[in-house]
């Protein structure tokens, strides 16, 4: 058992369980990023990523968990703004596109309604 979770595609949809909250929250306005990063992050600590290629890929999914960690507990957590958790919620959309196109070899196509 782990606390928040443990993997790769479970803790990016973890994480990403996260964004209908962000919409819905009590916080005031300039309280939601943090609130968000630091609910939704704690998903991103074991986030298994050695298994990833390619290299490029990893790197990407890697700096993507640094920095949603940062913004939620780190000495950035009261910097990130809202242009942050747009950005974080669709990196992380992207990233498991990515992982069925290059790890999975599954095609897949972006939908209009996301």
């Amino acid at each position: 058992m782990t606390e928040f979770g443990k993997g790769l595609v479970y803790c990016l949809g973890l994480f990403l369980a996260h964004a209908e909250h962000y919409k819905y929250d009590d916080y005031k306005e300039k309280e939601r990023p943090m609130m968000f990063f630091s609910g939704a992050s704690d998903h991103l600590y074991e986030l298994q990523t050695d298994k990833i290629r390619p290299f490029e890929l990893k790197k990407r999914v890697e700096a993507f968990a640094e920095k949603c960690i940062e913004w939620g507990h780190g000495i950035d957590m009261y910097k990130a703004k809202k242009e942050d958790v747009v950005w974080a919620i669709q990196e992380a959309k992207d990233l498991l596109r990515l992982i069925d196109q290059e790890i999975l070899g599954i095609e897949t196509k972006k939908g209009d309604y996301e």
